[in-house]
């Protein structure tokens, strides 16, 4: 007789919560999912997806075509005020180094492609083992871990034989697997971000030329002076090159101290005032910038589990990290592996079928994770104390003290890493 579904309940439909509901689809289970929201303005800004999440998504067959992917091949950084190119990289071989693509996308586009996997799945692919039924504009107020128990902002429950919670950055729910409060750190730095028709940036003469014939990638200006903290504009296009995300990364004002979310409205005049310090042909890229957005960088420090009883957090919910290597929402699609490779074949009428793959869960994902928000939050200190802190979670070997972000060092650990490899083997040796 084949094994009898879980009934798996995920809270939060951004990309972890869709990963983790594609995931435990495709290992056999029920799947339920609770937004919040009604997903009627998806925006979002630009996004990096590595080859060890590319991996996972070309597992599961998602459309790239269909959501403008873009493979990340340059990287180019120039002074903001006189464009002197300080470096320049290219990434000519990923795929071959790899085995998948590193990719540029638009959130949005990311996030529908997502949607439509788990819900409609991939092309040709038939409905069994059923698809994730995605509930919209209900929220989840409280979680009661040990019995698997739902409740709603109405005062409805449900109970699930798991529980997923993937509520983003602003989770509450953390507490509930940490037994205390988990309060998210607020960076000094505050990112303006916002889109422009790439057609028109390359139709104007002084900012076309930093786009024009180049393949996809970074393409960063910064400007530094003396006691005064820098300022920095990172550029790249997405959704199949029709748009340039601009993102300018400047010290926090104090209206911006108190933001919460991804999407508040930028005070333009604060936008413009830093944009100003830059070179005109930099600035020609910032010009006529519309439905500019601002939010405050934001990360939690490592915490000693992701799971508790019948729960357990994945994506920002479990390991929020600042984007300095681009890796965040990679590690939600290793969550989302990882779980997939755990909970295959398991029967919800096995004594304890949750609880000991959670504790698998923790030992395959802790570490690594760990390791990674300390690279990605730690990364402007100094290296010595970023290693050590690395070293409380993480045995295996590390970039060293001198490598730079998007290095070969960086780009090995982060990349050469197969989740679904290695949930295989910590679950044959559990």
């Amino acid at each position: 007789m084949p094994p009898r579904q879980l009934e798996v309940g995920i809270v939060g439909a951004g990309i972890a919560g869709l990963g983790a509901a594609i995931a435990l689809a495709h290992a056999g289970h029920s799947v339920s999912v609770y937004e919040k929201s009604q997903f009627r303005n998806e925006t979002g800004a630009a996004i990096v997806i590595g080859p060890n999440g590319s991996r996972i998504l070309s597992k599961w067959g998602f459309d790239y075509d269909g959501a403008g992917a873009l493979d990340f091949s340059e990287m180019r950084r120039l002074r903001g005020d006189t464009l002197a190119l300080d470096s320049e990289e290219f990434f000519t071989d990923i795929k071959t180094k790899y085995g998948d693509r590193w990719l540029l996308f638009h959130r949005a586009d990311l996030h529908a492609g997502l949607k439509a996997l788990a819900t409609t799945g991939a092309a040709g692919e038939d409905s069994s083992p059923g698809r994730p039924e995605i509930h919209l504009g209900v929220e989840v107020t409280d979680v009661d871990v040990e019995r698997g128990i739902i409740t709603f902002a109405t005062g409805e429950t449900v109970t699930r034989d798991l529980v997923v919670i993937a509520d983003g950055a602003h989770s509450e729910l953390v507490a509930k697997v940490l037994g205390r409060p988990c309060p998210v750190n607020r960076s000094p730095m505050s990112m303006y971000r916002f889109l422009q028709p790439m057609a028109r940036i390359l139709a104007h003469p002084d900012a076309g030329p930093f786009y024009k014939d180049r393949a996809p990638g970074f393409t960063t200006f910064y400007k530094t002076e003396v006691g005064r903290p820098g300022l920095l504009i990172n550029t790249y296009p997405c959704r199949g090159g029709d748009l340039l995300y601009v993102a300018l990364v400047h010290p926090t004002k104090p209206a911006e101290k108190g933001l919460v979310g991804w999407d508040s409205p930028a005070d333009v005049d604060n936008f413009l005032a830093d944009a100003k310090d830059f070179h005109p042909a930099v600035q020609a890229v910032c010009d006529d910038a519309t439905d500019i957005k601002v939010y405050t960088q934001m990360w939690r420090d490592p915490i000693e589990r992701f799971a508790k009883g019948r729960a357990v957090l994945v994506g920002d919910a479990a390991h929020l990290m600042l984007p300095t290597h681009g890796q965040g929402a990679s590690m939600a699609l290793e969550d989302a592996m990882a779980l997939q490779v755990l909970f295959t074949g398991v029967d919800s009428a096995a004594a304890d079928p949750v609880a000991s793959k959670l504790q698998v869960f923790d030992r395959l994902r802790v570490p690594r994770v760990s390791a990674v928000q300390t690279m990605s939050n730690k990364m402007m200190g100094p290296p010595d104390k970023m290693i050590a802190e690395i070293k409380r979670y993480y045995g295996g070997d590390i970039p060293g003290p001198k490598a730079k972000t998007f290095s070969n060092e960086y780009n090995d650990f982060f990349f050469l890493y197969d989740v679904e490899n290695e949930a295989e083997k910590a679950a044959a040796a559990a």
